[in-house]
């Protein structure tokens, strides 16, 4: 189950807090593909992510969305 999110923040070890559709914030790792491919994320993109199946609070960003968030809602925080 995979769904759009939001980058929030960068974190050290190549982490990420998003911000998911629903409003839920994860903890999200660069899965392999995009990791080969040295895609560079920064706060406010739109990225696809892939919730843990054990911890919701947790995932993987798994691609890149079409749109790009407004700034105001990384601001939010």
């Amino acid at each position: 189950m995979t769904g759009p999110a939001v980058i929030l923040e960068t974190l050290p070890n190549a982490r990420f807090l998003c911000r998911a559709e629903d409003g839920r914030e994860v903890l999200c790792h660069v899965a392999g593909d995009m990791r080969m491919k040295t895609v560079r994320l920064l706060p406010g993109d739109a990225v696809v992510i892939e919730p843990s199946p054990r911890d919701p609070g947790k995932g993987r960003i798994v691609g890149r969305a079409g749109r790009v968030a407004p700034a105001r809602e990384v601001e939010e925080r």
